[in-house]
């Protein structure tokens, strides 16, 4: 379901030949295409909206475009659990993120992208 919704936002080019490629950002977080859910958005699809995740040890930053400056919305990670789910051969990750006052929040990306999976083990 997650990589129907992913198609849907970001299109349906071919699967692993049609992915970007992880952005390696100077400040060691990485850029990937995803999804995130637990903001209120016209733009969303059941709950998840698309778009790119800059992912780092501090924070959580979608935005709708690569360079990270369109509509950027944020999660803290400072004393956030984190809880990975990835079924057996599944072909996206889903992290659940629950920051210290309860707010609650899940980010989605194809799990080819082990750059942005290692920085939350």
């Amino acid at each position: 379901m997650l990589g129907e919704i992913l198609g849907w936002f970001l299109g349906s080019a071919p699967r692993r030949w049609g992915m970007p490629r992880a952005k390696l950002n100077t400040d060691g977080s990485v850029t990937v295409p995803g999804l995130i859910h637990g903001f209120t958005s016209i733009d969303s699809h059941q709950g998840w909206i698309g778009g790119y995740l800059t992912i780092s040890d501090q924070q959580v930053v979608h935005t709708i475009d690569r360079d990270g400056k369109v509509l950027p919305r944020t999660i803290p990670r400072a004393g956030a659990a984190v809880e990975i789910q990835m079924e057996q051969g599944a072909e996206y990750v889903t992290i659940g993120l629950t920051t210290p006052d309860g707010r609650q929040f899940k980010v989605s990306f194809d799990g080819i992208y082990d750059q942005a999976l290692a920085r939350f083990s």
